[in-house]
């Protein structure tokens, strides 16, 4: 039988400077979640938060409740280090895994047990329509193989939270259907002010079609142009960010930014016009367009641009937005919605361009289309940024020096002397810019051609396939061959210095772990290839650079890289060194 919840009893202690910081640390952490959840539409019940239960035969709590329409979220916080996440987690498995397995039984349970929560849950739905999910928050990184052990929560891990808070933070309430994708709930099994909406609805729009000669694009790929009100398109649209939770290596827009949202939402208050520029998306592969008679349109048939209806699927995260997303997110909905916007949302119609997908297109493929148009779009601005440059350059040429510099700088950030050292997402600060040491020192090391690449040395029967369509196993070698030397390199610098050094924290004056650093570190490896050196023993190269401590690394600043790697090849491993050829400039 379940035991009543009982309130904790905490004694008060005086805390010691580091237990303020923690517990700031875990304020923090937890005031972001909830506010990504009020901002997509959720309310907190403090009353069965951090609360005693037992169900299952298990005594536990969870941290967090947060309710909205027919759902719950059960929420577990951490701030346990990376160490001690697993254990946590296995603590927590049984009463996880009885939630789970009686969902209906533990609501329940909690509504005879908290009268705040089954005031705030209501008798509005059938009890077969609720749905819950537990939400493990952690702070810090962990192994990740404990997901599949322990796989009853879905992980809210740090970099989602900040990827939410900073979405949400901007466009409110309309983050709500990625943030339920996110939950793995199905936006259709949610009720909106108390109603499901009905299976198989569509929204039918007039519109028009290219003939498939006309459009430029693969065969079975659909152009159509219509009309639609804004509300109509958040409620189905979907972006593929480059710092979103999706994992997608094809997903290259920006994150969207608050000032512009704010600016166009501004104009479109003042000014009372429809943006006239159209936006450009990708449409299911179950969009038909119709005639007249209903008939399916024949593209192949079609020799001019012809009138169709377009029904579009009420579903969410069903259009993909390729370009216009400001536009669009400038009518965002939020919890206390602005009249005005709320009636420009659903009267002003915005022109789309929609390429639909034939049926037998994967998501893989689907995503590797909607990346291409992104950057094709994108890839003749002047101003773009490095990383987009760099970004656009990985889809398109993904066997040039740039996107193989990105795949090992990735592997660099995860294992070796960078981890925890390298930006891996939007919110990192102060750590080493991938961007800048790709371009300028990584990228040339990389190179498939010259003697001064680690492709020089790099011994496999089929290395002259890597750039071809079969190449991708051997291109998948070189970089884990690639990553392994530079590790070794880099480790041997690290076991030769004070351990203070190794640090990005500008705090410490003589730190080693800069772009200018590291840059003229991996310059000096194209020096060592260069002179006949295969880079394949530890020791040696330690015991090379046994002196390194002493090295005057301050007489050498900004871009002075490959200065610097002549001095440090022609001090530590070139005694003889006369006259050598250097290695090219490659942008060095």
């Amino acid at each position: 039988m379940a035991k009543k919840p009982q309130s904790k009893s905490k004694k008060r202690k005086k805390l010691t400077p580091e237990e303020r910081q923690k517990n700031k640390r875990r304020e923090y952490h937890i005031r972001t979640v909830q506010s990504v959840l009020r901002n997509a539409g959720f309310d907190r019940v403090p009353e069965v938060a951090n609360k005693d239960i037992s169900w299952g035969g298990q005594d536990g709590e969870f941290d967090d409740v947060f309710v909205s329409e027919n759902m719950v979220l059960l929420l577990e916080y951490t701030t346990s280090q990376s160490s001690d996440v697993r254990e946590h987690l296995k603590k927590k498995k049984i009463i996880f895994s009885n939630v789970v397995a009686d969902p209906k039984g533990f609501l329940d349970y909690l509504r005879g047990n908290f009268s705040e929560f089954n005031k705030r849950l209501g008798n509005k739905f059938h009890e077969d329509r609720y749905i819950i999910r537990i939400l493990y928050c952690s702070l810090n990184e962990f192994d990740e193989s404990i997901k599949d052990v322990v796989n009853e929560p879905v992980y809210f891990d740090y970099p989602v939270l900040k990827y939410f808070e900073k979405i949400s933070s901007i466009i409110k309430l309309s983050v709500r259907g990625e943030l339920l994708e996110f939950l793995r709930i199905d936006p259709s099994d949610v009720a909106e002010n108390g109603l499901f909406q009905q299976q198989g609805n569509s929204r039918t729009l007039n519109g028009s079609i290219l003939p498939e000669a006309s459009s430029g694009f693969p065969t079975g790929y659909k152009v159509v142009s219509f009309y639609v009100d804004a509300a109509s398109l958040l409620s189905r649209a979907y972006v593929l960010r480059r710092d979103g939770w999706r994992g997608s290596s094809q997903a290259y827009q920006r994150m969207i930014n608050s000032s512009k949202i704010e600016s166009m939402r501004k104009k479109l208050k003042t000014d009372q016009q429809v943006f006239v520029n159209n936006l450009i998306a990708t449409l299911p592969s179950d969009v038909h367009p119709e005639e007249k008679d209903g008939k399916t349109v024949d593209i192949t048939t079609l020799t001019k641009t012809s009138p169709v209806k377009i029904r579009l699927p009420e579903r969410a995260n069903s259009i993909g937005m390729i370009d216009g997303q400001h536009r669009l997110f400038s009518y965002y909905k939020s919890r206390n919605d602005d009249p005005e916007i709320a009636r420009l949302r659903h009267h002003q119609n915005l022109l789309v361009t929609g390429v639909i997908y034939p049926p037998d297109v994967d998501e893989e493929e689907q995503e590797r289309f909607e990346a291409k148009l992104f950057l094709s779009i994108n890839a003749t601005q002047t101003n773009a940024p490095t990383p987009l440059r760099q970004e656009i350059e990985t889809v398109l040429n993904p066997f040039s020096a740039t996107a193989i510099g990105r795949r090992v700088m990735a592997q660099l950030a995860k294992n070796g002397p960078l981890t925890g050292y390298v930006e891996k997402y939007f919110f990192d600060k102060g750590k080493l810019k991938t961007s800048s040491i790709v371009s300028y020192a990584l990228g040339p090391l990389l190179k498939l051609s010259g003697t001064d690449s680690l492709f020089y040395i790099f011994d496999h029967e089929n290395k002259e396939k890597i750039n071809t369509e079969s190449g991708q196993k051997v291109l998948n070698e070189y970089i884990n061959f690639s990553v392994s030397k530079i590790n070794m390199f880099l480790n041997a610098v690290k076991n030769n210095v004070e351990a203070k050094r190794w640090t990005t924290d500008p705090k410490q004056k003589d730190r080693l772990v800069t772009v200018t650093y590291i840059n003229s570190f991996l310059i000096t490896m194209r020096y060592l290839i260069e002179s006949g050196n295969k880079i394949d023993e530890f020791s040696s190269l330690k015991a090379a650079l046994s002196d390194i401590d002493s090295f005057n690394f301050r007489a050498y600043h900004s871009s002075q890289y490959a200065r610097m790697a002549e001095n440090l090849f022609q001090t530590y491993f070139a005694s003889d060194y006369t006259n050598r050829n250097k290695p090219a400039n490659d942008s060095s």
